[in-house]
């Protein structure tokens, strides 16, 4: 419970128009809560999330009736995973901003900040959901375990992870920024060590005298600007990045560019002539009075100009001439991070699972089921059956009435010569759609098949009473009503039919088909004279003996 005993209440957005109608929320509670940083902002993590279109959600505590103001704001994704081992699809939700945010969180009013947490806890919880990745959280350890400790042991265990790099035992959970005074000169005489400020200072100098000049991003180059940032980025990581690279300059071209039109991003380039020599990406946060430093990229061949020395001061100058207070440096324990008067922190990094593999409860969640219904579309149609078949049954567990996978799975079980399952599936497939016509095509063609003709030829003359041109259906009642031994039906079923057909100009097996069927069931019913006494002049001597 909470103040004045009102329950806390969860609700979950999931849709843009009613995202937009969060800003004014969002802003206040980023404004109020001092645990907030920029990448959990609206500006830049609302267009961040929008490139995963069905993907995120966030959830949001208020205290009170619907339309009441939220008091926390936790943005979420999920996504669709298939276990290799046991070839069933799982959820795994993860941070809203990860992939590119260095940190993730939620915001919230500080007065109801832990029982907002509990509450987000709960309600996660009782999610369908198999992995949940707390990834880059930087939260206080109040927040994390209001939290976290809502999730059952009985049901979910935990594992803290580091992130650091084999390649260069850069620890990425380390964090570091610098508090920037009233001036520049204090900073430099203050914070930097004789060296680095002497370092600094001189090569300012030739900026000032020209030899070098740093130009700043704007609307006529920033398209540029950002593409030489990636391109020397990606000279000194691309090999090491190996098949991830083109993702990941996929994903931080679209973050740039969006971040810039948004007015959130600072980007200074390095200039010796005409050749770049270096260029920053720096996230600007006027709520939070801080720049965050988010990526570099540095002309490797030039190693007599300290580039990332010279821009960062650059940037440092700018923010305390503008009245900010912090340059944050984000993750890694990089060594050149150290000359600039830092300070550490951490970042959690977690992840919560469930103890069976599986998700909890073993649903899926209902909003990942169309694009778990296409993978087992295509897992059908290549003849992967049986992982079909585990993934239409998964997708039934979750929604028993979900008609694409009931008449999937009505198919499959069908060709696999089940038909009393297959039954049973397009029967509730008929009642749950009543008016589907495929649906009562389907059902009767499993009646049949398990020659149950009466109950076929009723559902197929509800396919026909819904679409009166199912030529198909036309053909399978007239097999019932024969089979029923009812020929003269079934003969001008398929008459009727085979009218149609040729009215309509068709040359195919159908009609190839009702000519046979036709043609066989008018000898079989020719009179039973002639059908005792097949010799033609021995039924005339029949016939005169009868008269």
């Amino acid at each position: 419970m909470t103040l004045r005993g009102m329950q806390m209440q969860v609700d979950v957005i999931t849709d843009l128009d009613t995202l937009a109608k969060l800003q004014k929320d969002w802003e206040r509670l980023y404004e109020a809560d001092p645990e907030a940083q920029f990448f959990v902002s609206w500006n830049w993590l609302v267009p961040y999330m929008r490139f995963y279109k069905g993907a995120w959600f966030v959830l949001a505590a208020r205290l009170g009736n619907p339309g009441s103001p939220y008091v926390a704001l936790m943005p979420l994704r999920m996504r669709t995973r298939m276990s290799g081992k046991t070839g069933l699809f799982f959820n795994e939700i993860s941070m809203a901003g990860n992939n590119a945010a260095d940190y993730t969180g939620a915001i919230c009013d500080p007065l109801h900040a832990e029982e907002a947490l509990k509450a987000f806890g709960r309600h996660v919880a009782q999610m369908g959901w198999a992995r949940l990745n707390l990834e880059n959280l930087r939260m206080s350890r109040e927040r994390v375990f209001a939290f976290i400790g809502q999730f059952s042991r009985d049901i979910f265990a935990m594992r803290e992870f580091s992130r650091v790099n084999a390649a260069d035992n850069v620890d990425n959970c380390r964090c570091f920024s610098a508090a920037l005074p009233d001036t520049f000169d204090g900073y430099l005489d203050n914070v930097l060590s004789t060296n680095t400020r002497q370092k600094l200072r001189r090569f300012m100098r030739k900026i000032d005298a020209g030899e070098l000049r740093i130009a700043r991003a704007d609307v006529t180059t920033y398209e540029r600007d950002i593409d030489t940032l990636l391109e020397l980025w990606r000279v000194k990581w691309g090999a090491r990045k190996g098949d991830r690279l083109a993702g990941i300059l996929h994903n931080n071209r679209r973050v740039l560019r969006e971040s810039f039109k948004n007015g959130t991003l600072f980007l200074p380039v390095l200039w010796q002539g005409d050749r770049p020599l270096g260029a920053l990406a720096i996230f600007v946060d006027p709520v939070k009075k801080a720049l965050l430093f988010f990526m570099a990229g540095r002309d490797e061949a030039v190693t007599s100009i300290p580039t990332g020395l010279i821009l960062h001061g650059h940037c440092i100058k700018l923010a305390i001439e503008n009245g900010l207070t912090t340059y944050d440096f984000l993750r890694g324990d990089e060594p050149y991070k150290f000359a600039f008067g830092v300070t550490e922190s951490k970042v959690n990094c977690a992840m919560i699972y469930t103890k069976s593999g599986r998700n909890a409860g073993d649903r899926l969640d209902p909003r990942s089921l169309g694009s778990i219904f296409a993978e087992v579309t295509r897992f059908h149609q290549e003849g992967q059956l049986a992982r079909a078949e585990n993934g239409y049954r998964q997708i039934l567990a979750s929604d028993a009435t979900h008609s694409r996978a009931l008449y999937g799975i009505g198919q499959l079980l069908s060709g696999k010569g089940d038909h009393r399952e297959a039954l049973a599936h397009f029967q509730t497939l008929a009642a749950s759609v009543p008016t589907s016509s495929k649906a009562w095509l389907r059902l009767g063609m499993e009646m049949q098949a398990l020659s149950r003709h009466i109950e076929a030829a009723d559902a197929f003359r509800t396919v026909l009473s819904l679409a009166p041109d199912f030529v198909g259906a036309e053909f399978s009642l007239a097999r019932s009503l024969a089979a029923l031994e009812r020929s003269e039906e079934a003969i001008e079923t398929l008459e009727g039919l085979q009218h149609k057909l040729e009215a309509a100009s068709r040359d195919d097996t159908l009609l190839v088909k009702t000519r046979a069927m036709l043609k066989r069931l008018k000898f079989e019913n020719r009179p039973s004279y002639i059908m005792l006494n097949p010799d033609r002049k021995a039924a005339t001597r029949v016939l005169s003996t009868a008269l």
